[in-house]
């Protein structure tokens, strides 16, 4: 998984990846807006043989996404929990104080991938979930900046799998600065980036 991009690099997702396995198999509230034939025992609320229309159901993520298509729509789709207006306002308020793990390990990805479903709340969603991270962002790289070594589980336990990714990157920028600085690390390489940067340029010349 990119570090610096929830679980399969934004909207898409990685079907190879397990963290978007985990984060397309988290529930969410769905109203059915048509009838669904011998499926009924997936609703543990009724004992009907199908599912009716306005039946609610909790659906995984690749489900509802599917089912809530708008060329051809089969249910309707709430926020989750975490993305409500009760939480959005928790985390304008601090969201430096919020345990985002608590509230979904994958905070910012399922919240990226319910802005697909056109909720009429999504560019309110959308500015949180930019808030959140803008604001988050410079503890975490405090943090990682100051924890080398032993076990950091305690820091890292209110953040989400991004922001955890995120710490430990910082760490490892940190370490390889620190064995450079001693002269552990003999030589310099280019960074990746200048390098496909460098070969673009000789493309375009050539």
């Amino acid at each position: 998984m990119d570090l610096l991009c929830p679980p399969g690099g934004g909207m898409k997702q990685n079907y190879l990846s397990i963290d978007d396995i985990m984060m397309s198999s988290e529930k969410i509230p769905s109203t059915f807006l048509v009838s669904v034939k011998t499926l009924g025992y997936l609703d543990p609320s009724t004992n009907k043989k199908d599912i009716e229309v306005g039946s609610k159901l909790d659906l995984p993520l690749w489900l509802a996404l599917s089912l809530a298509h708008p060329r051809k729509k089969f249910v309707t789709v709430e926020l989750t929990k975490p993305y409500k207006a009760t939480y959005r306002e928790i985390l304008k308020a601090d969201a430096g104080v919020v345990n985002l793990y608590k509230l979904c390990p994958y905070y910012y990805a399922l919240g990226q991938q319910q802005l697909t479903l056109n909720h009429a709340e999504g560019i309110l969603v959308a500015r949180t979930l930019i808030l959140a991270f803008s604001d988050r962002f410079r503890r975490i790289m405090d943090l990682s900046g100051n924890a080398i070594g032993g076990d950091n589980s305690s820091l890292v336990h209110q953040f989400d799998e991004v922001e955890r990714k995120l710490f430990a990157l910082g760490q490892k920028s940190l370490q390889s600065f620190q064995r450079w600085e001693v002269g552990e690390s003999r030589t310099l390489r280019t960074s990746e980036l200048v390098s496909r940067h460098r070969k673009r340029k000789r493309e375009a010349v050539d």
